[in-house]
């Protein structure tokens, strides 16, 4: 039977994919079956848009077990993390949330255990949506904050690294990804996003 994992991040300026290989391999989830869309919102970019979880759903399409951290790694909205999770209960797949344990196995034949396992899911959704906008409604009272606080002096988050000064900078020096990355200070995830534009 195939194991897969799917993990997100939503940026690189910050945040690595470290810990969900660390996850999956803790999991006994082989390397080249770890997929991870790094830079991707779970909220503004759906899971058929992103490169990794086509990649997920064409292992899977005939049964398989997902790995997952969390739901809202596959998506932060109601209707759109609904929908995808019926699709993979329908194609036969077993997805695990490694945070809590919880699975949905879509190998269920009673109608009881399928009705329970759709009303949890469903309300997990819900509740991923409602945290996700609950946060975004929390930064911006905060930013607001912050901008009361200071007499106008508040010049919110700094400002990205110019991806063509980058992309010259490695060019230039002959650097690798990796030495790019430390002198600029950034993650080599992003270096590569900026070689790649």
């Amino acid at each position: 039977m195939k194991t897969i994992y799917y993990g997100r991040i939503s940026t690189t300026e910050g945040q690595t994919s470290a810990s969900q290989y660390e996850d999956a391999s803790k999991h006994g989830v082989a390397e080249k079956h770890v997929h991870i869309d790094e830079g991707v919102s779970g909220y503004h970019v759906a899971p058929m848009d992103r490169t990794e979880w086509k990649r997920v759903m064409d292992k899977l399409s005939d049964g398989g077990v997902l790995y997952v951290r969390w739901l809202d790694r596959i998506s932060r909205r109601y209707d759109e993390l609904h929908t995808v999770m019926q699709t993979l209960m329908k194609m036969g797949v077993k997805v695990v949330c490694t945070l809590n344990g919880m699975e949905f196995d879509g190998t269920a034949t009673d109608p009881m255990l399928k009705a329970t396992r759709d009303a949890v899911l469903a309300f997990m959704a819900a509740q991923g949506e409602a945290d996700y906008l609950n946060r975004k409604e929390m930064q911006k009272r905060g930013i607001e904050v912050a901008k009361a606080a200071d007499d106008g002096r508040y010049k919110g988050r700094a400002k990205a690294l110019d991806p063509a000064m980058v992309k010259a900078w490695r060019a230039e020096q002959k650097a690798s990804i990796a030495t790019t990355a430390e002198h600029f200070d950034i993650s080599v995830a992003t270096v590569k996003r900026y070689c790649a534009a």
